[in-house]
């Protein structure tokens, strides 16, 4: 016989009950204290965009099994093209088009938090380019000092030009 060696890991223990509905109870209060909060600090619809889509697909279901209904009640044959054909095709395409629209949503306002990332970065290279202007002052100081050009001028340079002016003064 071939032994199992494998270790056994301790599954998760399932949540309680109370602690979901604990849970659950938080997000609800939370939802209403940001429904009425007037202030406008947060994006409430990123949190509750799971929630839109579920009752809208809901609602475009709800819509279309009354349309079949009415369908039925005008006609069999009409009904029947309805329930078969019509309404799914409209759900396919409403709910498709209802996700699109709320991926777009989502993404201007995941663009929203970036740019106020990158307005709180403008304002540290706001800062950080005072310092560049003081740096280009303390420059334009310090080569009005006559010693500070000897002290930062290429020694490679200065040897140069006193070889040449020798060259010079050796062939006239």
């Amino acid at each position: 016989m071939v032994e199992n060696n494998q270790q056994t890991t301790p599954e998760k223990l399932p949540e309680k009950f109370g602690d979901r509905m604990r849970r659950g109870l938080f997000w609800v209060v939370q939802y209403w204290r940001e429904l009425f909060n007037f202030k406008f600090d947060k994006y409430m619809i990123i949190q509750v965009l799971p929630g839109v889509y579920g009752i809208a697909l809901v609602a475009i279901a709800c819509a279309l099994i009354y349309v079949c209904v009415e369908a039925f009640m005008a006609s069999t044959w009409r009904g029947l093209f309805y329930f078969f054909f019509a309404a799914p095709l409209t759900f396919l395409v409403l709910a498709s088009v209802l996700r699109a629209l709320l991926e777009f949503y989502m993404v201007v306002f995941k663009i929203s938090e970036h740019v106020d990332e990158l307005v709180g970065l403008r304002d540290t290279v706001d800062r950080l380019s005072g310092i560049g202007d003081s740096v280009d002052e303390m420059v334009a100081v310090t080569r009005r000092i006559p010693f500070w050009r000897a002290l930062s001028s290429n020694p490679g340079k200065a040897r140069s030009k006193k070889t040449d002016q020798v060259e010079e003064r050796k062939s006239a």
